[in-house]
């Protein structure tokens, strides 16, 4: 009896030494940020983020809402990013998660100043991860926090948040993601390109207003992890062409400013060769393309089309190299792909003074066009 009493008093202490769900909160009692964006001026920096109520993205799986999605930014202010986020946390009212970031978004500003914050403020908060997708503006981050899509619905359905939906209908600038942008930065030889956002409020209307919309307009370009500069969408027409991931980009052909053929181009073989003569290096980039007739605006032949619009994208590559140049960027991947491809080479030229790029260092740009078909449309 005894023992039994003692085999029952030892089974009723060891509920008393298991771990228990003490701190646990609610999902109701914790902000939850799907953005932070980080701006710096006055000497200081200024961190804000975007808070959605989760509840009233999840009423959307019944069907659109009736009233637009609330959204809440925060600012704070402090010498370093640490300091203005806790600057915002004395007026949070409930603890802030970072693990659903899905987009960081900083100014131009940053960028001049120096990426080390940022990477500080990442390693700050381990829950905050890699995956979400990065952005550049010259736009205040606050006004872009605040624009939302069509039919009231979350801004999780807007370009901000899921700026993979449009590259795959129209592959112009390809998004990245906070890992990428970390992975490529630091490749030798490498330019990096950084989506620029901007706000446009004359391409929609709701009834008869205008409702302002984001686009990617240009990129901010790293070369060596030193950022260079920006450049618009227009001045970098060709990154397309040797963009791997490229899904689908229309091209048009014509004749002065009059249009005749629309296609649309697809998935690019991209290869670069470079050839050492002596302390130069020479490059030949050969680009195969495939794609359809999206529009006959004036009759012509498919041979004709090919050939017209291998010139044009052999036109566009050569002009976004240009480009690049002009703010000592290798926007073609040139010198890295020579640090990959031929490494005892390249480290031989870098220690004796480095790559120094010029028009004279593309010598070659092959580009062949496969049409596959023109749809319903005919072709002479």
């Amino acid at each position: 009896m005894v023992g039994g009493r003692k085999w029952k008093s030892i089974c009723l202490i060891f509920p008393l030494l298991l771990t228990g769900c003490w701190d646990i909160k609610d999902i109701q009692d914790v902000n939850y940020l799907t953005s932070i964006g980080i701006d710096y001026k006055d000497h200081q920096f200024i961190v804000y983020l975007q808070l959605l109520d989760f509840s009233d993205v999840a009423k959307m799986e019944t069907g659109k809402p009736l009233q637009p999605v609330p959204v809440w930014i925060g600012q704070g202010r402090g010498d370093t990013t640490i300091s203005a986020v806790n600057d915002l946390y004395r007026t949070s009212q409930m603890r802030v998660f970072y693990g659903h970031i899905n987009t960081v978004i900083v100014s131009e500003n940053v960028l001049k100043k120096g990426l080390k914050e940022i990477d500080q403020l990442r390693h700050r908060y381990p829950e905050m991860r890699y995956t979400p997708w990065f952005f550049a503006t010259k736009e205040p981050i606050d006004q872009i926090f605040t624009v939302t899509p069509f039919f009231n619905l979350s801004p999780l359905m807007s370009l901000l948040h899921q700026p993979q939906e449009s590259y795959k209908q129209e592959s112009i600038i390809y998004p990245i993601t906070s890992r990428e942008f970390v992975s490529d930065i630091n490749e030798p030889g490498r330019a990096t390109f950084l989506p620029s956002l901007a706000i446009v409020d004359q391409a929609w209307k709701k009834d008869k207003k205008p409702h302002p919309m984001l686009k990617m307009d240009g990129v901010f370009v790293f070369q060596d992890g030193k950022y260079q500069g920006r450049l618009t969408k227009e001045s970098i027409s060709g990154l397309r062409w040797v963009e791997p991931k490229t899904q689908r980009s229309p091209l048009i052909i014509g004749s002065g400013r009059k249009p005749q053929v629309v296609l649309s181009l697809e998935k690019p073989n991209v290869k670069i060769i470079p050839q050492i003569k002596g302390m130069r290096v020479e490059y030949t980039v050969d680009v195969k393309l495939s794609g359809n007739v999206s529009e006959i605006i004036q009759p012509m032949s498919e041979r004709l089309m090919e050939k017209r619009a291998a010139e044009q994208v052999q036109k566009e590559i050569k002009q976004t190299f240009k480009e690049g140049l002009k703010i000592h960027s290798d926007l073609l991947q040139l010198e890295h792909t020579m640090y990959r491809r031929k490494n005892k080479d390249w480290k031989k030229i870098y220690s004796e003074g480095g790559f120094k790029q010029s028009m004279e260092s593309l010598q070659e740009i092959k580009v062949s066009v496969k049409l596959n078909n023109a749809g319903k449309l005919k072709v002479p």
